[in-house]
């Protein structure tokens, strides 16, 4: 599942100067002479007069640096199918206090629960904390999530618990620090990383999956599943001791805005070339001082101007989750045991195979994206997604070996769209329509969705089967399609003033 950019100001990427220069032009931007003043360039973004092109010293430092913010995109990926891929082996050695069916809904949703509420005491860390703290933070919880290794239900709840929490916090403060951190002229390249490290940790939760076909690697004398528990704390700590230990980096921006301009000028000396660090430097300041004149309360999202594109991203998260793949990947042993009539060599092998296969769009999607626009690519992949969700009620309804086979290809092909559409328009187009604000909050109830779907889904599967489950899944995203034809407009080549035009959020 492609996850981008979840979380990056509008105005930190456009913004409107008029508080220094006067009102821009639409049409075409003004060219300031004098030297040290902010100009906007034709896409709208923040530009320095006479500015020259930034570079890093050293880019294997650089690499090794972005790699570490965005690894925890691998712990994200890799938090999606572990659990249940180990549902039986865990259960067979600790004590349960229900059904197993409701069990494993509560034991898959006390992550979302955890995502929710690090998610929300996000917006408290941004006030009091730099971006390498609340990492530092975020770390702390997923290092602690290695005691979920000990065999007690509530031991595992808990560091479970913080596991969610580890991820809700990284999810929203990763994009920040990237954007924060990176160069323009790289910019590009390492946010697309992070659909590489979320399929990657996805797939690697599959290969380690496949341990589980070695019969003494189940049941009650087994301790594999504690092995496949630990790895995440291993992510988080190789982050903590990359970012905190090793380089000691943070975001300029970040400590420019906690009055640490001195330490924000070593950071950028330590980046960039010495002849961009004075450029990089009042670009650094120049958005904090924007931010500091542009800020936008949670009351303001619900007015007129910002309701249209709240909406969207709302639904963007919905039917993101909703659709179908979330719960099929949360519950990929449960889901594809009604599939393989049990077998546990076939069911290993139909999860890691889904998971090369969404792993794959993170190699085509560029060219995609740079080809059409997002408004169609959004709705032709819905379209095709609910042709796969048709075909996957109908073939449900025989277990004749052909049909099992059949449907398994169209569940690939459902996941490769998924992955090549609205995942990852889910977290480009949601922050590119909305303020900060408005971004967090669709985030927020993103995690409200996978809550829902993580705890029902295991009585939807058992009460009405795949071929139910899917009819409501394709209603769902019937309704979405029908939502998005008519509110979102396309914003291929726009910029920020063109964008906000179209939507009508434009200064009056």
């Amino acid at each position: 599942m492609q996850h981008q950019l979840p979380f990056s100001t509008n105005e930190l990427e456009h913004f409107d100067i008029e508080h220094t220069h006067g009102s821009l032009s639409k049409t075409k931007p003004p060219i300031y002479k004098q030297k040290d003043q902010l100009i906007i360039d034709k896409t709208h973004t923040v530009q320095l007069d006479h500015e020259i092109d930034e570079d890093v010293n050293s880019k294997f430092h650089f690499t090794f640096i972005m790699v570490a913010i965005l690894s925890g995109n691998f712990g994200l990926g890799y938090s999606l199918p572990y659990l249940s891929m180990s549902f039986s082996t865990l259960f067979s050695q600790i004590e349960l206090k229900g059904s197993e069916t409701s069990e494993q809904g509560f034991f898959s949703a006390i992550l979302s629960i955890g995502c929710l509420v690090g998610a929300i005491f996000t917006k408290f860390l941004l006030k009091y904390t730099t971006r390498n703290q609340s990492l530092m933070i975020a770390d702390l919880c997923g290092f602690l999530s290695i005691f979920a290794v000990i065999p007690n239900r509530e031991v595992i709840l808990t560091f479970r618990f913080f596991y969610g929490v580890c991820i809700g916090i990284q999810t929203i403060i990763m994009p920040i620090y990237l954007k924060e951190l990176c160069p323009q002229k790289y910019y590009d390249k390492f946010s697309v990383m992070s659909g590489f490290f979320v399929g990657g940790g996805l797939l690697f939760a599959n290969i380690m999956g496949l341990g589980y076909m070695n019969s003494n690697l189940r049941g009650k004398d087994s301790h594999y599943w504690q092995i496949v528990f630990a790895i995440p704390a291993i992510v988080f700590l190789f982050r903590f001791i990359t970012l905190s230990l090793i380089y000691k980096i943070d975001s300029p921006i970040s400590l420019i805005t906690k009055n640490k301009p001195e330490k924000a000028k070593q950071i950028i000396k330590f980046i960039y070339q010495p002849v961009c660090v004075e450029q990089a430097f009042q670009k650094s300041q120049q958005i904090v001082q924007y931010d500091e004149q542009h800020k936008e309360g949670i009351a303001s999202l619900f007015n007129r101007k910002n309701r249209k594109t709240l909406a969207i991203g709302c639904v963007l998260m919905f039917v993101y989750t909703w659709c179908g793949l979330f719960a099929i990947f949360s519950y990929s042993s449960q889901f594809f045991a009604s599939m393989s009539d049990g077998d546990v060599t076939l069911n290993t092998l139909f999860t890691l195979i889904l998971g090369i296969v969404q792993f794959t769009p993170a190699f085509i999607s560029s060219i995609v994206y740079r080809k059409w626009g997002k408004r169609k690519i959004l709705l032709c992949g819905l379209f095709m997604m609910i042709i796969c969700q048709v075909l996957i009620i109908g073939l449900s309804y025989t277990e004749a070996l052909g049909a099992v086979i059949l449907k398994f290809i169209v569940i690939c092909f459902f996941s490769f769209l998924y992955a090549l559409t609205i995942g990852p328009i889910t977290w480009s187009m949601t922050p590119e329509i909305n303020s900060s604000e408005g971004t967090y909050f669709c985030f927020v109830t993103l995690y409200g969705w996978q809550l829902l779907v993580l705890y029902i889904f295991p009585f939807m599967l058992s009460s009405l089967e795949m071929s139910g489950s899917f009819v409501v899944f394709a209603i769902l995203t019937l309704s979405s399609i029908l939502f998005f034809n008519y509110f979102v407009k396309e914003t291929k080549g726009l910029n920020h003033v063109e964008i906000e035009k179209i939507y009508g959020k434009e200064e009056k």
